[in-house]
């Protein structure tokens, strides 16, 4: 029996999943002494993002595979917007959910809709499956992706100033914690075809649903008096230093969306891969994993070892390393490993830019900073899917599949190549204390 027949027992599976996500809750407790109130904040985001996870990679493949396999069989345009959708909400929503959770002083509430959105979306998948019902949850897994950058607000304010970056490393468990719930149930909604994808949105709206119910008990730690003010909000903007960071973000979020996630479980699934459904339905955990590792390493050991830039060009660097693989390999065993260097230095590089967009600024700025700094994320979320469906719009008639894919991720080597020199740029002498702050 071989390792894959082996972890195909579900039960092995489920009980495997169980110990790990146990273990890593009590050892983050423990070696990070985090209050009743932090450690309700870290599982509302594991339930939150399981709702988003479980379904978020597996769109593209639903949309567009054949009707066999128990997809849609939508053509790669439509396909590709439904993916890119989840960007393109994104844009118009993370700086005003900022906006408006100030002026109602409520982030539970926004919480609350974002989990509806996704319950009432999810049920309409299930019960009539088309390009509409997709595109609508799309829509909804966005606006909840939206709101992470929320939950970084919520746990950071628990911190003092000088430790930003290390909240984000700690919170940056939960969408691994996620994860590893998450993808027993999406294997066994694709371990025989026709895969059953309904299944996996029906579990998402009963996450969205436990989520719900486990937010009630949670206290709303908004405080009351107003942050978001226009005067603050241009000078965030006149700050060019901070808008050197949003481009960034821009580049980094674009990389990542478009050599993971949907496009690559698409990829993994389509003929010339072929790669094992077992293996299919834990690559966002093996790409979750190393970004923990990643995100952790950055807060406690690589900051002060290495600072900021190497830190981020490093990041920049492995991501770079699994475009050129993807880029020239159609190998599944080999796309599954090196896909762990695509998940660590996206940690590198997604964990730095974060910390940079709060930690130079005072606690009632970051809602500000932030904010700015997630619209500006969305557009590459949004381009990283889009690439796909604005390469094959205009050679459509020349690229084959393989070719498509394979000429995104080269695409992607080239952009990393570019963001590296930037990086070099920009950490200069005279920004040096602002960004290795």
């Amino acid at each position: 029996m071989n390792l894959i027949e082996l972890f195909a027992n579900k039960t092995l599976i489920y009980g495997f999943t169980i110990l790990i996500t146990l273990a890593l809750t009590v050892f983050l407790v423990k070696k990070y002494k985090l209050s009743n109130y932090q450690v309700m904040i870290f599982v509302l985001l594991v339930l939150f993002w399981s709702a988003v996870s479980i379904v978020r990679a597996y769109r593209k493949a639903y949309a567009g595979g054949s009707l066999e396999s128990g997809g849609l069989a939508m053509d790669g345009v439509l396909a590709a917007n439904i993916a890119a959708a989840y960007g393109l909400i994104s844009i118009f929503v993370r700086l005003p959910v900022f906006a408006l959770s100030d002026f109602f002083k409520s982030r539970k509430f926004f919480v609350m809709l974002a989990l509806l959105f996704i319950i009432t979306t999810n049920i309409l998948v299930v019960v009539d499956p088309s390009y509409m019902s997709l595109l609508l949850s799309s829509y909804a897994l966005g606006i909840g992706a939206s709101l992470l950058a929320l939950f970084n607000i919520m746990f950071s304010e628990t911190f003092n100033l000088q430790q930003a970056l290390m909240s984000v490393s700690i919170l940056s468990v939960a969408p691994l914690l996620a994860e590893f719930i998450v993808a027993p149930f999406q294997f066994a909604a694709t371990a025989s075809k026709p895969n059953d994808y309904a299944f996996m949105w029906i579990m998402s709206a009963v996450f969205a649903g436990i989520a719900f119910l486990f937010l009630l008990f949670v206290k709303d730690n908004k405080s009351k008096e107003r942050n978001f003010t226009l005067k603050k909000f241009m000078g965030a903007l006149g700050d060019k230093r901070f808008l050197v960071l949003c481009l960034m973000g821009v580049i980094v979020s674009f990389i990542r969306f478009a050599s993971s996630g949907s496009n690559v479980v698409a990829f993994a699934k389509t003929d010339f891969v072929a790669m094992h459904p077992l293996l299919i339905a834990y690559l966002d955990v093996v790409y979750s994993f190393f970004q923990l590792i990643a995100g952790v390493l950055v807060g406690i050991v690589l900051k002060k070892r290495i600072g900021v830039r190497n830190t981020l060009i490093l990041g920049l660097s492995l991501s770079l390393s699994y475009a050129l693989i993807a880029g020239f390999s159609i190998n599944p065993t080999l796309l599954f490993v090196t896909y762990s260097l695509n998940g660590f230095g996206y940690g590198l590089s997604y964990n730095v830019l974060l910390g940079m967009a709060m930690q130079p600024f005072a606690k009632d700025m970051r809602e500000i900073t932030m904010g700015i700094y997630q619209t500006f994320f969305a557009v590459g979320i949004f381009y990283g899917d889009k690439i796909y469906a604005l390469i094959l719009n205009v050679f459509k008639q020349s690229f084959t599949d393989l070719q498509l894919y394979q000429s995104v991720f080269l695409f992607v080597a080239g952009i990393c190549v570019f963001a590296i020199l930037l990086s070099l740029l920009i950490f200069n002498k005279k920004n040096r204390a602002f960004m290795e702050s």
